[in-house]
């Protein structure tokens, strides 16, 4: 076997390896070296900075999945609340809100009672108060729906908070580690 001469990329120290040798440690400083063999010459290279370099690109790594995460998630709720949020007829476009849904519901069952006993004591045909139990009707439909709507917003809000409070303490723990 032949015995080369390489230098320490930690001290500069002399060290003498045969060509079967890939990785070495100094005598003197102790550093971790690979033994990297061209065509034309011999060199070491410090495993410490590739393993330092490693893991900064490995925490990097970290941090930019869990800021992915976090654009991913805040993509996906600004989705889900576009489809809770509720359409007016002029195009107004708002939060559902379960006690808005009640008092429209009262105001629509108050109109529906007063209907039917307005048209009741006008000696209409039959099936002019049903129009009242009708619109009465409807309103219990829309407030159960309101409010459901409304529940279904509020509970994906906290979760969408939840979750995105503890990414970002994720992320910044992993910023001051």
């Amino acid at each position: 076997m032949k015995v080369t001469k390489v230098c320490c990329q930690g001290c500069g120290a002399d060290l003498q390896i045969d060509e079967s040798i890939r990785f070495v440690t100094c005598n003197y400083c102790n550093a971790r070296l690979e033994v990297v063999h061209d065509a034309t010459v011999n060199h070491t290279r410090q495993l410490d900075k590739i393993e330092r370099t490693t893991d900064q690109l490995a925490d990097n790594l970290k941090i930019i999945e869990l800021q992915n995460d976090l654009e991913r998630l805040d993509r996906e709720w600004d989705n889900q609340r576009t489809s809770l949020l509720v359409r007016g007829k002029n195009g107004h476009v708002s939060e559902p809100s379960s006690v808005g849904s009640m008092v429209g519901g009262i105001i629509m069952i108050v109109f529906g009672v007063f209907w039917m006993s307005m048209v009741s004591s006008m000696n209409a045909p039959s099936f002019f108060p049903l129009f009242g139990l009708v619109l009465i009707g409807v309103a219990i439909f829309n407030m159960v729906t309101g409010t459901a709507k409304a529940n279904v917003y509020q509970n994906g809000l906290r979760e969408y908070e939840f979750k995105r409070q503890r990414l970002i303490a994720r992320l910044e723990k992993e910023r001051r580690d």
